[in-house]
């Protein structure tokens, strides 16, 4: 570490303390049913027949979710054996990724200080920590979709120069696509829906032609295609159980056995964000706040995302705590703006 400032040494030790941390108690408890047992078990499944296109779950095909998460954990158990820490890895490892990137975007968007504190505030999440360390499909797509909101917020500001920004939002496509291959839909339609409302919000018309909506469809056609296709192929039963059993008849009916009065995520999310619950009105504050003399406004976009995101799940049929879990990477980028900004004490 030759070289480097202190602050800067200790800022890396901090994050190796850190890492060690998240990743070495992964193997400390049994897998826990039915959800654990569940996502274990499919991708063993895939590694045992190799037919890695259709799901299984002891021997029955399973059609609830696409298969990326699968392929993960099968490659894991491929790589490195079944245990209970690879069967988690995929969620611990997008967690720790959602970490990083959350500070490397608050820093480019807010400043330094802000990123430090915003990577501290998501690390610090009792919900984001949670789920981070057990085997669901949530912490996956919650990290493809921050990320993406991320990546079209750095594309967007100002300062962005333009090949730069037209790779960001590549970049942001791709990762909507991998979002799409981890739980479905919400991966293009909330994203989508939180375009529109800031286009509105801010009369920014030039926005829709900005993020290339027809070049970036054909990027997340490409990624999410052959999969479909090929279930689909292999299984004629696949469309209509997926899309319209799993994705609007949850939404709309109770069909699922998770209904839950439309407050339900209120305590989640005050819980969930301990213990920086006092940063989160500021944060709120500050984020809607506009910054003068600038075009694009990249706190009150990550600020419509969380709204929406939450006010979306609020008014589905089906809950459940870890369904909020995406718009935590942008409460704590606007809860290290905010922070940053505050007295030192």
């Amino acid at each position: 570490m030759r070289g480097l400032s202190d602050a800067r040494r200790g800022t890396l030790l901090l994050a190796f303390a850190f890492a060690l941390a998240w990743f070495g108690t992964l193997e400390q408890r049994r897998l826990i049913n039915p959800d654990e047992g569940r996502y274990a078990e499919i991708p063993r499944e895939m590694v045992a027949s190799g037919d890695w296109v259709t799901p299984r779950l002891n021997g029955i095909k399973y059609f609830e979710k696409p298969a990326l998460q699968y392929w993960a954990t099968a490659a894991a158990y491929t790589a490195f054996g079944e245990h209970h820490w690879t069967a988690r890895l995929w969620p611990a490892l997008t967690g720790f990724l959602g970490i990083l990137a959350t500070g490397f975007a608050a820093s480019r968007l807010f400043g330094a200080p802000a990123g430090l504190i915003a990577a501290a505030v998501l690390a610090g999440s009792v919900l984001w920590n949670v789920i981070g360390h057990v085997n669901t499909l949530d912490m996956g797509v919650s990290f493809f979709l921050a990320a993406a909101v991320f990546a079209l917020c750095l594309a967007e500001r100002d300062e962005t120069p333009a090949r730069e920004g037209a790779r960001w939002r590549d970049g942001a496509w791709m990762l909507l696509a991998l979002a799409v291959l981890s739980k479905g839909l919400i991966g293009l339609v909330l994203p989508a829906a939180t375009v529109v409302a800031y286009i509105l919000w801010q009369r920014d018309w030039g926005l829709l032609a900005r993020i290339r909506p027809w070049r970036g469809l054909a990027i997340l056609v490409a990624v999410t295609a052959p999969w479909f296709v090929a279930v689909s192929l292999a299984n004629p039963e696949f469309a209509r159980f997926f899309f319209i059993h799993e994705h609007f008849e949850r939404f709309l009916t109770k069909s699922h056995g998770r209904y839950q009065e439309v407050w339900y995520f209120v305590p989640i999310l005050l819980v969930g964000i301990l213990p920086w619950i006092a940063a989160l009105p500021g944060a709120i504050a500050d984020g809607w706040r506009a910054r003068p003399a600038q075009r694009f406004q990249p706190q009150r976009f990550l600020l419509v995302w969380a709204v929406l995101v939450f006010a979306f799940f609020s008014a589905s049929s089906s809950k459940l705590a870890s369904y909020i879990l995406p718009i935590f990477p942008a409460l704590a980028a606007l809860a290290g703006l905010h922070l940053a900004g505050s007295p030192r004490r």
